[in-house]
């Protein structure tokens, strides 16, 4: 038997923005990154959760993430 759970495995960009209270530009970004990984179904991309939630923990004490504009500009 499947055990349910509270919340989903996989969300879509979009469930991710939400969940996160980010920008579709910046899930895009740290895609592009490699902050963390994504599965593309038919024309659907899947975020696994678990994996946002681990690089958002690893970011807590860090002053800027990497990925966003302001880490860019100090890279040559």
């Amino acid at each position: 038997m499947i055990e349910e759970t509270q919340r989903p495995v996989y969300a879509s960009i979009s469930g991710i923005m939400t969940a996160f209270s980010i920008s579709e530009a910046t899930v895009h970004r740290l895609l592009n990154a490699g902050a963390f990984g994504s599965c593309k179904i038919g024309r659907a991309r899947r975020i696994k959760v678990a994996d946002v939630e681990a690089y958002f923990e690893s970011r807590k004490d860090q002053p800027d993430a990497v990925g966003t504009r302001i880490a860019r500009r100090h890279v040559k």
